[in-house]
């Protein structure tokens, strides 16, 4: 009887132990899924981004960070996809910073076209940002911090600092100074601030410059411009009219020290006019609905133009001084250029020797690395649209004749 409860015993000792299996199974799987990442590529025309799963064989930070590069620059074989990295750029090392992780790239790294780099650039932000302890990822060439094509530096950057479309494609990117303005401290006056964003080439400029208002200023002191839960319902530009269709929260004044209705409206009609080349004026509706007085103050019922005199007057002043001395060096070096030419001095082997020195440095030692981000960017200046205007009844400026 005894050998005959063993043996009965048997089949449920056997299936306890399949179980355990097949949970150890499931945990292995799930512990995989979980380390999976993402690695992107460009597709074969090079130009969109290409999402492709890796799970990378690395366990300490320093292997995560060779192995992922590696992947990106040498995809699997496959004719839907290539690397962003050219093949005349190198990758030349990283190095963990305070800030930001720093990825190293050689001198050829500016010689690509504008589409080529950005589409770089997103590639390994979006990539080595996935690794567990890093939040930012700066870009330096020769050990030098990346800069634009104005000179000014690029900031450290994270997945969100390149826009894509709310649909979670992956596409092509293009780069714009953003000129935003924000409600001063008292909120009566607008302070000029200048954004470069990266944005996917299927999302409108228009939208890009009212989801970055929507994202608030990068300064503390100043105010937003929209209520919690305002939403964009449509955005389309005709004849120089860009059109904004909004959720009925837009008429909802910000909880907080909110600024005055003026103020909040010609922040975003100031932004889009002075951005996007092609718009001459912005008409409002909320819900499909232009009958709307916006804060129980303006009547939206009106096409609205560029309001100059809620610019705070000295970024006006610093604008034109910027502008004028910016012409007076323009002059001095096309002086200095001809004086050169006429004397026939060759400077070739001078910027030459200037150019091997900035290369020569090694990553590892070099101090540079460590400089300070200016945020705040080049001043734009901007034309007069040309537009007649004429003020409504609030006194606020609007397209003469508009409808």
């Amino acid at each position: 009887m005894s050998r005959n409860r063993h043996f009965f015993a048997m089949p449920l000792l056997l299936a306890l132990l399949a179980a355990v299996l097949l949970t150890g199974g499931c945990g292995r799987n799930d512990k995989e899924q979980s380390s999976s990442y993402i690695i992107y590529y460009k597709n074969a025309t090079g130009t969109s981004l290409y999402e492709v799963a890796y799970i990378p064989a690395a366990e300490t930070f320093d292997e995560m960070v060779t192995e992922l590069m590696e992947q990106l620059a040498t995809p699997p074989t496959d004719a839907t996809y290539v690397s962003a990295l050219p093949s005349d750029v190198t990758y030349q090392g990283y190095e963990r910073g305070i800030d930001a992780l720093r990825i190293d790239f050689s001198g050829e790294y500016y010689d690509m076209n504008n589409t080529t780099e950005v589409l770089l650039r997103a590639a390994v932000v979006k990539t080595i940002i996935q690794i567990p302890g890093v939040t930012k990822v700066m870009i330096t060439v020769d050990s030098e911090q990346l800069t634009d094509a104005n000179g000014e530096a690029i900031a450290a950057m994270d997945a969100e600092s390149f826009i894509d479309t709310k649909d979670g494609g992956i596409n092509s990117y293009q780069t714009a100074s953003l000129v935003l303005y924000f409600p001063n401290q008292d909120g009566t006056m607008l302070q000029k601030e200048v954004r470069s964003v990266d944005y996917s080439s299927n999302m409108v400029l228009e939208r890009v410059i009212v989801e970055q208002l929507m994202a608030g200023s990068e300064y503390s002191d100043r105010k937003t411009v929209f209520s919690s839960g305002t939403e964009i319902l449509d955005i389309t530009t005709k004849n120089g009219i860009c059109t904004l269709n909004f959720s009925s929260e837009f008429n909802t004044r910000p909880a907080e020290n909110a600024p005055s209705a003026e103020a909040a409206l010609y922040a975003i009609i100031n932004s889009i006019c002075e951005t996007a080349d092609e718009v001459n004026g912005v008409k409002f509706t909320v819900e499909g609905s232009g009958n709307v007085l916006f804060w129980d103050e303006i009547d939206l019922n009106s096409v609205f133009i560029t309001n100059q005199n809620l610019i705070e007057t000295e970024a006006l002043q610093t604008e034109t001084e910027d502008s004028e001395a910016a012409e007076a060096s323009d002059s001095t070096g096309d002086a200095e250029a001809s004086a050169s030419d006429t004397a026939g001095t060759d400077t070739t082997g001078s910027d030459s020797g200037a150019s091997a020195d900035a290369v020569s440095s090694d990553l590892a030692g070099v101090d540079s690395l460590d400089q300070t981000v200016d945020d705040d960017a080049a001043s734009v200046e901007t034309d007069d649209s040309g537009e007649s205007a004429a003020e409504d009844s609030s006194g606020n400026q609007v397209l003469a004749g508009a409808n």
